[in-house]
């Protein structure tokens, strides 16, 4: 899949993704014969990550990335270090604050099928959780609603918790659908 995006400067850049990406926090290991990092995704696919760093490395760096990763599988923890090399594919420089840091987009250049795998097993695994776990909060307030519409005849504040509580459900009830669609995908993946 290859897109096309808009850069700052009104100019089309080639995104050249093809495999999805999941916003996902995970500890990265970065490190070259010169130098080790430790950082955090900002997102991952099976083909790479993104993160960010406080050193500059040049494009097409080649390094070595190393995650931990663990899920269930059955009941069971399943933990697995995914080691593999990688390059650097893009670099922002930082915004005008002061000791700020790098964005780097990092591909993995060779993965074993069996880490690919891995990766996407626990992305989706993560992000079904996730979703289940909103959903549940939406149904929780919904159930607050309801239970405010009856305090509101005992205590005057009700009203107002009320009031805000409805707009939060009115607002999440036009995206609530989508939390269906994405558990249903997740668990089809499965």
């Amino acid at each position: 899949m290859i897109k096309k995006r808009r850069n700052n400067n009104n100019k089309h850049k080639i995104d050249k993704r093809v495999r999805p990406r999941f916003i996902l926090s995970l500890p990265l290991e970065i490190s070259t014969p010169r130098f080790h990092l430790l950082t955090r995704t900002k997102n991952i696919s099976c083909s790479g990550v993104y993160c960010e760093i406080n050193r500059y490395i040049p494009l097409r760096t080649k390094l070595s990335v190393a995650m931990k990763l663990s899920f269930f599988i059955d009941g069971k923890k399943v933990q697995r270090t995914v080691n593999c090399p990688a390059e650097v594919v893009r670099i922002d420089p930082p915004t005008k604050r002061i000791f700020a840091n790098y964005n780097v987009g990092i591909v993995f250049s060779e993965i074993e099928e069996k880490n690919r795998d891995f990766i996407l097993q626990y992305v989706h695994q993560k992000n079904l959780k996730e979703a289940k776990q909103l959903k549940k909060m939406y149904l929780e307030l919904k159930e607050m609603e309801a239970r405010l519409v009856e305090l509101e005849e005992s205590h005057p504040t009700a009203e107002h918790f009320r009031k805000v509580i409805v707009r939060a459900v009115g607002d999440l009830d036009s995206v609530a659908h989508i939390l269906d669609y994405e558990i249903n995908e997740l668990k089809n993946l499965d």
